[in-house]
């Protein structure tokens, strides 16, 4: 008896599990049917580690990093329909790279952070090949080159730049290419600027702009505009007795003088403060003091350098001998019978004036007369009328001998034959 119940309860366990079995898959015939297995492809950020090729001085060049990877995944419909880009992370690791060159980089297997049953299986691309080069630095002066042109007599002073000197910092390659550094000044538009902020001009040796490098050098160029233009000074006062001012010279024949060029265009000169030569009696130097408009100021180094030497010189006398031959007689007898005779060979005329003036006096530049209007026969002391160039003065006053002779009473006394 026991031994037929014992048979029926085994052979209940045998059907129960087959029954099981029998459910299970009948579930999945019908789960297949209505939520089958699918496969999907998401795609996905791409992060990296980049910054860490900045410690090393390493840059990547050529092709870059992919900014996204293809995740192909696998799981029932229901499950990988909701599943989103936003449920991975994935990322590559530049920390192994050590040295510039080719290199080929595994993309790590994405985290998968989603709630869903789903199966990684793979993605795409699994590698990336990068080219990474070196970056280096190095210094290069800035330069100020011009364009246009400034008219004639203009310039540009107190220039600077800064900075003076500039790092430029990018991959070997680039770097290698640079040939100077370059501040661009249009002088057409030029003015009394004091700070113009420019971007400063990367060039390779043919003079052609390096694009990488394009706003990355801001500079400040400061100058200031001039114009050279005459000086100018007076004199005032009169110089000790006998001496007279020759010659005011100057140390700069022109300076140059600093402000806008709305200002500079309507000045052709300046003039300095008046040098007083009061009972002057030698040369001298005097420094210069321009004066200039409100707006404009002379430059600087001319300011210290600009000063006047002033000439005074004394007057000198030169002695000419004049023929009596060549004076001239006015007022003579209009009988004719009274005769005029200078006793005197020649007579010694003095003038005072300035060397070169003197210099220039001819003999034939003096005019001597005498007036013998009502002079009786015998000697005389006659003043002489003495007409000299304007440029010189006559010293003293100057007479000469004169013979006067009744020309009919010697007729009377002659006998006759």
């Amino acid at each position: 008896m026991n031994k037929l119940i014992n048979d029926l309860f085994e052979k209940d366990v045998v059907i129960k599990i087959v029954s099981v079995l029998t459910a299970i898959l009948i579930w999945f015939v019908v789960l297949d049917s209505t939520n089958p297995f699918e496969e999907r492809t998401i795609t996905v950020p791409l992060t990296s580690n980049i910054d860490v090729l900045q410690s090393k001085s390493l840059q990547i060049v050529g092709t870059q990093l992919p900014t996204s990877v293809e995740v192909k995944i696998k799981g029932r419909r229901s499950k990988i329909s909701s599943v989103t880009a936003n449920d991975f992370k994935a990322s590559i690791d530049l920390s192994g790279v050590k040295e510039p060159g080719y290199k080929k980089i595994s993309i790590d297997e994405p985290e998968y952070t989603g709630a869903q049953d789903i199966i990684i299986m793979g993605i795409s691309p699994e590698t990336v090949s990068l080219n990474f080069e070196k970056v280096i630095d190095r210094q290069y002066p800035v330069n100020v080159e011009f364009t246009g042109s400034l008219p004639a007599g203009y310039e540009i002073l107190n220039l600077k730049v800064d900075p003076s000197n500039v790092i430029l910092e990018e991959k070997e390659s680039s770097i290698s290419r640079v040939s100077k550094v370059v501040a661009f000044v249009n002088l057409d538009e030029a003015d009394d600027n004091k700070e113009m902020i420019i971007r400063g001009s990367v060039l390779d040796s043919d003079g052609q702009l390096l694009k990488q490098f394009e706003g990355k050098v801001p500079v400040i160029v400061s100058f200031n505009l001039a114009k050279k233009v005459p000086v100018t000074v007076a004199a005032t006062g009169k110089p000790a007795n006998d001496y007279y001012l020759k010659d005011i010279r100057y140390s700069l024949s022109e300076v140059r003088i600093i402000g806008a060029r709305n200002l500079l265009e309507g000045i052709k000169a300046v003039s300095a403060e008046a040098i007083d030569i009061t009972d002057r009696s030698e040369s001298f130097y005097v420094p210069l003091q321009i004066k200039t408009p409100k707006g404009v100021s002379v430059h600087q180094e001319d300011s210290e350098r600009l000063f006047a030497e002033v000439i005074i010189e004394k007057y000198i006398t030169r002695v000419f001998s004049i023929s009596s031959g060549s004076v001239s007689i006015y007022g003579a007898d209009q009988s004719g019978t009274m005769e005029y005779r200078i006793m005197d060979a020649a007579i010694p005329i003095t003038l005072k004036g300035k060397a070169e003036d003197l210099e220039n006096i001819k003999i034939s530049d003096i005019k001597l007369s005498i007036r013998v209007s009502g002079l009786e026969p015998g000697r005389h002391e006659v003043p002489v009328s003495v007409q000299v160039p304007s440029a010189v003065s006559l010293v003293g006053e100057y007479s000469v001998n004169l013979m006067v002779t009744d020309t009919s009473a010697s007729e009377a006394n002659s006998p006759a034959y």
